[in-house]
């Protein structure tokens, strides 16, 4: 009864429907219509605007109005005779347009001694594709209408309103752009470049080390730390660049090594075999060492050791040496070190060696960073590094 109210009041507020007599009368800004306009009924919706129109074709008579939404933004209506929105013909150009409003509209309709219920159907997916009804044969009188069928039981009289658009399947997400094969005479890589996603050109520096148990070779996290050694031992640890997996290709690769330059900086390959033949190139690196200790704040120069840590450059990779150092970890002194390693590409031809260009500092030329921690060991503690499990690096 309160809802019932509620619409006989929205009916004061409407237009009287216009009458256009073999006219075409389009509705601009109708945005859903009611799935099968059969019959007696109503609807209710909320507005998405501060009126509504509505456009209701019937056996050839068209009819149009407008609808002031109430004080809640909504907007109700009766399909009845007394207005002339009742539609009792078996034309198949029967139907009614509404908008502009929200989804989650709903209408009724009565038929002689039963009512359906439906949803008003969003214009947008009426292109869905649709199923066929299982037809239950001279039982069930079946009207086809937008996005629903009409049925009832000729028995009884009961009916009811049957949406038949299928749900439309989330749209996959383009592949990112990269590469494809494996790099080997029964599959060559090549890129990937067409129907994919571009990245934003971000790096990430790559640092690994060897497990001193296992020989395995494990990656360092950024800010991770590792554990000076004692005596004569010493920490290696390999830095160098690589896409951040947000997607690149190469737009020029050499066909000589079955294509493995198609990989080029692509992350998913950074800790395999090919790691040297696919890192990207013309890359250089500065280190310097920071918190605590007599040499933090300095830069490290190749070739002399800071800290006890040092550096080589070859190949586009920084190979860093950790060793012990006494004015660090002793039974008198305990400082941790950070060792900070910048990435630099001189030139922007550099940054153009994959596309998108890799993301390049124009006044310094800075592609990347990172970061580790020098910790002196336990007293407890057997000399060694201190390593991160193995971490798997980002794929596209």
């Amino acid at each position: 009864m309160k809802l019932m109210k509620h619409i006989t009041i929205a009916l004061v507020l409407c237009a009287i429907p216009a009458v256009a007599l073999g006219q075409s009368v389009s509705c601009d800004d109708c945005t859903h219509v009611m799935s099968v306009y059969y019959g007696d009924g109503g609807l209710i919706a909320e507005a998405d605007g501060d009126m509504v129109t509505y456009v209701a074709t019937c056996e050839g008579v068209t009819r149009t109005g407008e609808l002031m939404p109430n004080d809640d933004g909504m907007v109700a209506m009766l399909l009845d005779h007394d207005n002339g929105l009742a539609c009792h013909g078996d034309d198949d150009g029967n139907g009614f347009e509404i908008g502009p409003i929200m989804d989650g509209g709903w209408y009724w309709l009565t038929m002689e001694s039963n009512s359906a219920v439906g949803g008003l159907v969003s214009m947008d997916v009426l292109e869905n594709e649709t199923v066929d009804i299982a037809d239950a044969g001279e039982g069930v009188e079946m009207v086809m209408g937008k996005g629903a069928v009409l049925l009832t039981e000729t028995a009884t009289g009961r009916t009811g309103l049957l949406p038949n658009i299928l749900p439309e399947m989330p749209t996959a997400a383009p592949a990112k752009c990269g590469f494809k094969g494996a790099a080997t005479a029964a599959s060559p890589a090549s890129p990937v470049q067409s129907k994919c996603m571009l990245g934003d050109g971000g790096t990430i520096l790559l640092m690994t080390s060897t497990n001193a148990i296992t020989g395995a070779t494990v990656r360092v996290m950024d800010k991770a730390s590792v554990t000076r050694p004692g005596g004569t031992g010493s920490v290696t640890i390999v830095a160098d660049l690589w896409g951040n997996g947000s997607g690149h290709y190469v737009a020029t690769h050499a066909d000589t090594d079955n294509g493995i330059s198609a990989m080029r900086g692509q992350p998913s390959v950074a800790m395999g075999t090919g790691r040297a033949a696919t890192r990207l190139t013309g890359v250089t690196y500065t280190l310097s060492l920071s918190t605590g200790g007599p040499g933090a704040g300095s830069e490290i120069t190749s070739g002399t050791a800071v800290g006890g840590v040092d550096f080589t450059e070859a190949d586009s990779a920084a190979t860093i040496t950790v060793e012990a150092d006494s004015a660090y970890c002793s039974k008198d002194n305990n400082h941790s070190a950070t060792v900070n390693i910048t990435a630099t590409m001189s030139t922007a031809t550099d940054a153009d060696q994959v596309v998108p260009s890799v993301a390049r500092n124009a006044t310094s030329g800075a592609v990347g960073s990172t970061s580790f921690t020098v910790m002196c060991p336990a007293a407890s503690a057997n000399p060694g590094q201190e390593l991160v499990p193995e971490n798997p690096f980002p794929t596209e």
